[in-house]
């Protein structure tokens, strides 16, 4: 349940259990206060009216009697009477003449002593209040039934007991309504607090993790509310973090790569033209011939610095988006089959036969075709370099697969160990064979053909061969516009 809900609930929950137990709370008092609920020995606001009443249901049973004058059961009809009234200080009981014959009971004979007089004078019924007392009598044959209360309160004095009654249980009552309602308040907010205090301490619990530096750490939270967006915005959080900080340390170590990298393919050139160059200053090269060697010579490794500085630019404006790139529609059979009849012969004479072994009609992708034609160059000069034959052969396929165009590039040459395979398009990698033999390239290459197919939405890897070898393989999604 979200906090919202929790609110609205609480809100109500503040409101209704409340008014509900402050209303049971009174409906009770007030059942005690108006004698419904026995708390005051049967007495009520009506105490004065309680006796005539009794008294009216008692002159069924006397009639009873005067149809049926049988003492026996007159006796046990004044038990059962007595054993229900007795609480209320009212009591019945049997005379003949003056003289009580049940029950016998010295304490009642005492009581109702002072109205026998009266009693008997001779009427059927006699009613009357003297003091704290109150009498019912009627004559039955040859007995008189006479029905007394001992602590009959006139309704003035009973009104003051209840008023002073009623003050009390209102006192009582509003106590009552003031704890209900503070305990009912207490019990909601902390409920509602720990639904909101928890969580925060995770959280800060979390930030306290990244901010010493503990990027693997991760909330977890399996409550479905507010707080649980929140945790997984955190957790996303932490993790693009941590990508951010790898990929500045990777970048951290391309550069210092990079760096090593372009001191150890400039340091080789510069140290021949320098070592030329201190010849021709010596006079080592003494005739016009071998003063020209040496100039052809500082003019060769300066091209290579040239081009070893461009494909550096090449490979930077890439990195950072700023290369012109204009992708075209390229039907990827034909673009394969011109490039390897424009090279073939050339190839060749480098030592290198180019083969078509697969390909494809009317399928295309989109990528700069000047470009691409780098990638395959980049690629074909690759092999050239690292052959280990007299005369090589690279096998170029392309086919369908998966919704995708495969162009593969297979060579003989001796591979890359495993360990190297993902390695070799980086820049001036350590494992890249180049960085041991200068004369071999930059090792820029690869790195560039990689930018481009992965910024025109494709993919590259190596692979080795299992009979020997090295295969590129590229993966480019199909243009069906």
């Amino acid at each position: 349940m979200n906090i919202k809900k929790k609110l609205i609930i609480s809100n109500v929950f503040m409101l209704l259990v409340p008014v509900m137990l402050s209303g049971i709370a009174a409906l009770i008092m007030f059942l005690v206060f108006s004698g419904v609920i026995n708390l005051n020995n049967d007495l009520s606001y009506y105490d004065s009216d309680l006796f005539w009443k009794v008294a009216e249901k008692t002159d069924q049973t006397f009639d009873n009697w005067s149809k049926n004058p049988d003492l026996q059961a007159i006796k046990v009809d004044i038990d059962n009477f007595n054993s229900r009234n007795n609480k209320k200080n009212i009591y019945l009981s049997l005379y003949e003449n003056s003289e009580m014959i049940y029950p016998s009971d010295s304490a009642v004979a005492t009581q109702n002593a002072p109205f026998i007089p009266i009693i008997i004078d001779g009427e059927d019924t006699h009613t009357g209040v003297l003091d704290e007392y109150a009498f019912y009598s009627k004559k039955i044959n040859n007995y008189t039934a006479v029905l007394v209360c001992s602590q009959y309160l006139d309704i003035g004095s009973n009104y003051m007991k209840y008023k002073n009654t009623f003050i009390d249980f209102a006192a009582l009552l509003a106590a009552t309504v003031i704890a209900i309602i503070c305990i009912t308040n207490y019990l909601l907010t902390r409920s509602l607090l720990k639904s909101i205090v928890g969580p925060l301490e995770i959280l800060n619990f979390g930030v306290h993790q990244i901010q010493l530096g503990n990027l693997d750490y991760r909330i977890e939270y399996d409550r479905r509310d507010e707080f649980s967006t929140v945790c997984a915005d955190f957790n996303l959080m932490a993790q693009r973090l941590h990508e951010s900080v790898e990929r500045q340390e990777k970048d951290a170590r391309s550069r210092k790569e990079l760096i090593a990298g372009l001191s150890h393919d400039l340091r080789t050139p510069l140290t021949s033209i320098k070592a030329y160059v201190e010849g021709l200053v010596d006079g080592i090269a003494a005739t016009p011939h071998m003063q020209k060697v040496y100039l052809e010579t500082i003019k060769a490794k300066a091209e290579d610095i040239n081009q070893i500085v461009d494909k550096l630019f090449l490979f930077s404006k890439m990195d950072i988006g700023e290369f012109p790139f204009y992708p075209e529609k390229l039907n990827i059979g034909e673009e394969l089959t011109a490039f390897i009849t424009a090279n073939a012969e050339e190839y060749k004479s480098k030592g290198l036969i180019l083969k078509q072994m697969q390909n494809l009609d009317n399928t295309a992708i989109l990528i700069d075709p000047v470009q691409f034609r780098n990638v395959l160059t980049n690629i074909t000069e690759n092999s050239v370099k690292y052959k280990n034959k007299e005369c090589g052969v690279m096998e170029i396929a392309c086919f369908e697969k998966e919704q995708n165009v495969r162009i593969t590039l297979t060579d003989d040459g001796p591979g890359v160990p495993e360990d190297s395979l993902s390695k070799i398009f980086n820049i001036f990698s350590r494992e890249d064979p180049s960085r041991n033999n200068p004369n071999k390239g930059s090792g820029l290459g690869l790195a560039i053909t990689a930018k481009v197919i992965e910024r025109s939405g494709g993919h590259i890897h190596a692979e080795n061969v299992p009979d020997g070898g090295l295969r590129i393989v590229i993966t480019m999604p199909i243009c069906k516009q």
